[in-house]
Formats: C-alpha cells, structure tokens, sequence
C-alpha cells in the first residue's frame, strides 16, 4: 500500500520559498495557507503589515502556482483559535 500524498493544505511560504514544489503533485485541489504574520502590532505600520502581509504572500503563491498551471478558485478567510488564515483554492488546469 502506498503511502498517501501529502497536503492537501500547503503553507504559501513553504511553496514561495521552494520547500514545497506542486509541479509534479498528484491530486487535482489544494489550498494555500496564509497565516497572519505573529508578533506586536505597533503603530499604522505594524497594522498595514500584520493585515496586508499573508495577502501579499498569498498572491505571490496563486500567481507561482498560475503559472505552473494551477488556477485560483476561490479565497476565503477564516479566525481559528484567534489567528486569521488567508486560504487560497486551486485547481490544476
């Protein structure tokens, strides 16, 4: 028995920074995971950074995995245990 294929829940930073490559990955969905960025917030930039950070990251993900031939779905946000998660669904074309 084979063992199954990991995922389907990929951190974005993983995939951006090449410890993660989908290339060759077997299933047809995945999600990409954008947490909040962790730390004190001080200031307006502190709040720019901490909301418009996993964004950034996660658009940097969805346009990469585009261009390998997957296709963005849809994106959703969702509070768990008080840490916003910014996730992108994909499918390969």
């Amino acid at each position: 028995m084979n063992a199954p294929a990991p995922g389907p829940v990929f951190d974005v930073i993983a995939v951006l920074n090449g410890v993660v490559d989908l290339r060759s990955y077997p299933r047809r969905n995945i999600v990409l995971s954008s947490p909040q960025s962790g730390g004190f917030v001080f200031g307006s930039a502190g709040y720019e950074r901490a909301i418009f950070e996993p964004v950034i990251h996660l658009v940097n993900g969805i346009e990469l995995l585009e261009s390998q031939g997957w296709q963005l779905v849809s994106v959703v946000d969702r509070n768990i245990e008080k840490v916003n998660y910014t996730m992108a669904f994909m499918r390969r074309a």
